[in-house]
């Protein structure tokens, strides 16, 4: 053992010095088997510095108490990227549970975590891994290239190219995700472009186009923050909100359409016009099916207020006009002050748009009822008056068969009841009466006593609101008929 001894006071450190071999060593004899062991060691070692020099991921270490340290043979030690990660408190936080998440279970636990660095998003993707002697070892690997290659398939596969918002599929497993499930406050939207396809024949498709993307721009820019926007259909779109009540779904469409309107005034290209409708689901048990067929009735039905699509409106007014039995702006002049009625009741746009409706098409039956009934100058006897109440029924039907018109049949069928209970052909009283209807009864006894018909003179707005006050609790709903009264004092 002299020369071990030797060796080392002589300053002189040798393989043979390491391994504890002298000259008179008698585990010299193994020392042919112990120096390849060793080369084979640094061979070892030489080849994990390689591949630790290869491998680009970010390493770093941590103990069992997550202490998390930057591998020190690591060639990435000193990288920006490493430093910002391990300055990053919420990172750090996330690599700690995932570590504890590894001690306990002793097996590999893979964690992905964003980072914001110099303007630019990164996502990693770190495999924490423990040792036998207890210290773990963090892989981090950058996944930036192809996490936003992945975003961008997903979004070609889900958003439309033209509109950049969600396709048809998307909103039906969106809508999937509710149907048959207990939410409260869930409502769908549906807007439509009116007039999109005299737009695409007269100007082409182009300009088209560029109306569909104004239209999902102001749709976008509205409810992007509350709900889920999809491109259904060449001119329709629909909204999901979650959370706001009917009140505030009427609020968030008239703050659109005042947005519209904007955009309307300072643009020089085609005026966009919306026909919009929603279904509103309160609480309980979801169905999205019944909820899309209210909302796309709701739709249609404002849609048909609208000039632009009132073909079916003015072919229907023609054929009473034609019986000499609508005057001219009677309709008009029902509509106005029904609505007045309706707003100052805080009713939803959709019972608006249906007492609008109604307004024009309560009978609308009266073309199947005999000239010789309808134009009478006299009193119609019995049997003559029976004829005359089928046309609640005969209107029923024909709205039952238009598409437009469907959404107020029953409307039709029921315009003609009575507060007291002693109206036709159903016989309903009070509350059972749809408000709509009981609202149509007052403006459309109150037009015709103030206009002139052939048989009589028009009567003052006084002694006509005197009249249907006296008729309240019988053929009107009492506090409809006081906050008539106030409407028509408020604009004498």
């Amino acid at each position: 053992m002299k020369e071990y001894y030797n060796a080392f006071n002589e300053g002189k450190i040798t393989r043979q010095a390491i391994i504890g071999l002298g000259e008179n060593s008698i585990r010299k004899n193994y020392y042919p088997e112990l120096q390849e062991k060793l080369l084979d060691l640094e061979h070892i070692n030489i080849r994990n510095k390689a591949l630790m020099a290869a491998i680009q991921d970010i390493m770093l270490v941590s103990d069992s108490d997550s202490h998390i340290s930057p591998f020190a043979v690591s060639n990435k030690k000193d990288d920006p990227l490493t430093l910002e990660i391990l300055r990053n408190n919420e990172i750090v936080r996330r690599l700690q549970e995932a570590i504890y998440q590894v001690v306990q279970k002793r097996e590999m636990v893979t964690c992905d975590f964003r980072l914001k660095y110099q303007g630019r998003d990164y996502y990693f993707e770190s495999r924490i891994h423990i040792s036998e002697i207890n210290e773990i070892l963090i892989l981090v690997r950058d996944m930036t290239e192809r996490t936003l290659m992945e975003m961008q398939l997903r979004e070609m596969a889900e958003r439309e190219s033209l509109t950049k918002l969600y396709k048809r599929h998307c909103l039906i497993n969106k809508l999937a995700e509710f149907h048959g499930k207990s939410f409260e406050k869930l409502t769908m939207l549906l807007f439509d472009i009116d007039g999109l396809k005299i737009i695409n024949g007269t100007f082409g498709h182009l300009k088209g186009d560029e109306v569909i993307v104004s239209v999902a721009w102001i749709i976008h820019d509205h409810f992007r923050l509350i709900g889920y926007i999809a491109r259904i259909g060449g001119d329709e779109f629909c909204v999901i909100v979650e959370g706001l009540s009917s009140q505030e779904i009427e609020q968030q469409l008239k703050q659109m359409n005042k947005m519209l309107h904007k955009y309307n005034e300072q643009t020089d290209a085609l005026k966009i016009s919306l026909s919009s409708g929603y279904s509103f689901h309160r609480t309980g048990i979801v169905n999205t099916e019944w909820m899309f067929q209210e909302a796309n009735n709701n739709m249609y039905q404002n849609k048909l207020l609208k000039e632009s699509s009132n073909h079916l409106v003015k072919t229907l007014m023609r054929g009473l006009e034609a019986k000499d039995y609508i005057t001219e702006g009677h309709a008009e002049r029902m509509g106005e002050l029904a609505t007045q009625m309706g707003v100052a009741l805080r009713l939803p746009q959709s019972k608006l748009d249906r007492i609008r409706l109604l307004t024009k098409f309560h009978d609308i039956g009266k073309v199947g009822i005999p000239d010789r009934i309808l134009c009478k100058p006299s009193k119609l006897n019995e049997e003559e008056w029976k004829v005359m109440k089928t046309h609640c029924g005969i209107g029923e039907r024909i709205a039952a068969e238009s598409s437009e018109l469907k959404s107020i049949a029953h409307l039709i069928l029921k315009h003609h009841e009575r507060w007291d209970g002693k109206g036709y052909p159903l016989g309903l009283k009070a509350g059972e009466i749809p408000i709509e209807c009981r609202i149509l009864s007052i403006v459309d006894t109150f037009d015709a006593m103030t206009n002139d018909r052939p048989y009589r003179e028009a009567l003052s707005e006084a002694e006509a609101i005197k009249e249907i006050v006296s008729c309240s609790r019988t053929q009107f709903d009492p506090n409809l008929v006081l906050l008539f009264k106030e409407i028509i004092e408020k604009s004498s």
